[in-house]
């Protein structure tokens, strides 16, 4: 398989990696899937849209409630936007769509995700950082990869400063009750899974916490191919 597994934010829309989602594409069709916003998709879509065909990237709108099995059959490359993580994966659950893009990647599809689109890729849900505003209650994921990822990664603040629980501590309390291991991404980050190699790349470092482990920062270039085993 093939993946990039992006933390990103900001305006204008994906304008620090849209250079790596087109070297990534390398020239194929892509497929968008809007469902992780709670606004208008077809405004995110055509965002996305006018920002990547700069760099030469085409893209077709995967519209939930419109006949998708087509378009996911023939899909070479999914693009999964940001948005709410609960959104997204409630609204392709609810619509059969996650074994159906699960088995389009497992055939050979690639997939890139973005924030949210990065979240549903793992395991499960429950390392994003997104409130559950519509109640859902759907928590698994794509299981494309083995371990979780939590994107807009900050360090920790002083304590002494702040009360407010840390996100090292929220992912420390996730690793109670879970094995699998999470890889925080810092903003402007992204990993690239290809091959049985997981590699940093972008602009901010990746920590990774495994269970009963001392977590571990890495810096862009750095191989995770441990992550995989």
């Amino acid at each position: 398989m093939r993946l990039l597994l992006i933390s990103n934010s900001g305006k204008p829309l994906y304008w620090w990696c849209k250079k790596e989602i087109a070297d990534f594409v390398k020239n194929e069709e892509v497929t968008f899937i809007s469902a992780a916003t709670v606004y208008s998709c077809v405004e995110y879509y055509q965002k996305a849209q006018n920002i990547l065909k700069e760099v030469g990237v085409k893209l077709n709108h995967l519209i939930l409630d419109q006949k998708t099995e087509e378009l996911i059959d023939r899909t070479s490359v999914f693009l999964v936007g940001g948005g709410n993580t609960y959104q997204l994966i409630s609204q392709l659950k609810k619509r059969g769509l996650l074994d159906k893009i699960k088995r389009q990647v497992k055939k050979g599809a690639s997939y890139i995700g973005l924030s949210a689109g990065a979240n549903i890729a793992g395991p499960n849900i429950l390392t994003t950082n997104d409130w559950n505003v519509m109640g859902s209650v759907v928590f698994e994921g794509l299981g494309l990869i083995p371990f979780n990822i939590n994107p807009h990664y900050s360090t920790p603040q002083d304590k002494i400063l702040s009360s407010a629980e840390a996100r090292d501590e929220r992912i420390e309390e996730y690793l109670v009750f879970n094995k699998n291991p999470v890889v925080a991404l810092e903003e402007q980050t992204f990993l690239k899974v290809e091959s049985n190699k997981v590699q940093v790349g972008g602009d901010g470092k990746a920590k990774v916490f495994i269970k009963n482990q001392k977590p571990k920062e890495f810096k862009p270039g750095d191989n995770l191919d441990f992550i995989l085993l």
